[in-house]
């Protein structure tokens, strides 16, 4: 089932320079996503813009959320953008307009980058607020052991070797079964690494913070490894996921790396050139080495 048509820049431009009470100009798309569409633009005085509009998914109370909350994590010195203005274009689509952070996405984890994302993640540690309906570790759990949103069965449709990965990542968590846990840290929930913006040199932003929310900040770690395992960066993964482990135990990080591995199986691969055989041979070796190094994920 497809959404409804993408609108059209003239009439986002016209709000949100209605709302910043000024002309916005320069505009160019960015990378569309499914519900949603980000576009570059520019005003006099606020400088470098990111303009997204989506649909659906709650998006209005989620950009509500983030906007509250976002400026706590600021706080703590972590490179986020500033959410300057949203609000609903029309019945469908909401808007979110904030500041454009430098630097480019990356496409490697070298040592001291690597060393960086691992300090950068440290501050989402011990947030200090209830998770309230933002609390994904529990949605994570309903996902696993209820079956919620039809995961487990979009994953396994994707290929034959994800339909196999699903067997074996349901036999593997048995262990676990009903494991949820605790929502205590800012989490980002898809921390991969076009996400994260680089000089080169260090750490210069984060971004896409849609899923914003309360959970386990072990998550984004596992996000990161799979992207450098897709990389064959296997000494990052290693390290990122051993640091995932020692947040959240063996345990945890079966769960942790199982709805990972199918979460990407099962959204289509959305903004990832790769096959879902490709992505299921890779995780399953995540998985192969995770249990060779510790018998308590065997």
């Amino acid at each position: 089932m497809t959404g409804p048509d993408r609108p059209a820049w003239p009439p986002i431009a016209a709000l949100v320079a209605r709302e910043l009470g000024e002309q916005v100009r320069d505009a160019r798309p960015l990378t569309p996503w499914r519900g949603s569409q980000t576009w570059a633009a520019r005003t006099d005085s606020l400088g470098e813009l990111v303009i997204k509009v989506r649909y659906g998914d709650e998006a209005l109370a989620k950009t509500a959320w983030t906007a509250a909350h976002l400026p706590l994590l600021g706080s703590r010195g972590y490179p986020v953008p500033v959410i300057l203005w949203h609000g609903k274009l029309d019945d469908l689509w909401h808007v979110t307009v904030q500041n454009r952070l430098p630097g480019r996405p990356l496409t490697s984890l070298s040592p001291p980058l690597l060393d960086a994302v691992l300090r950068l993640v440290e501050l989402q540690s011990d947030a200090g607020i209830p998770a309230g309906d933002r609390h994904f570790t529990s949605y994570l759990a309903h996902v696993l052991f209820d079956d919620w949103d039809g995961v487990w069965v979009d994953a396994a449709r994707s290929a034959a070797a994800a339909d196999q990965l699903c067997e074996r990542l349901r036999a593997w968590l048995r262990p676990v079964w009903g494991l949820s846990l605790a929502a205590t840290d800012f989490a980002t929930n898809d921390l991969n690494m076009s996400n994260v913006l680089s000089d080169g040199i260090q750490i210069t932003g984060v971004v896409d913070w849609d899923e914003f929310g309360l959970g386990s900040r072990a998550l984004d770690l596992v996000a990161l490894a799979f992207d450098c395992a897709q990389l064959g960066g296997w000494a990052a993964v290693d390290r990122l996921l051993g640091r995932a482990m020692s947040i959240v135990g063996p345990d945890g990080l079966r769960c942790l790396v199982s709805y990972r591995a199918i979460a990407y199986l099962g959204t289509g691969f959305e903004g990832y050139d790769l096959e879902p055989t490709v992505v299921a041979a890779t995780f399953s070796t995540v998985v192969d080495r995770l249990q060779a190094s510790d018998r308590r994920l065997a």
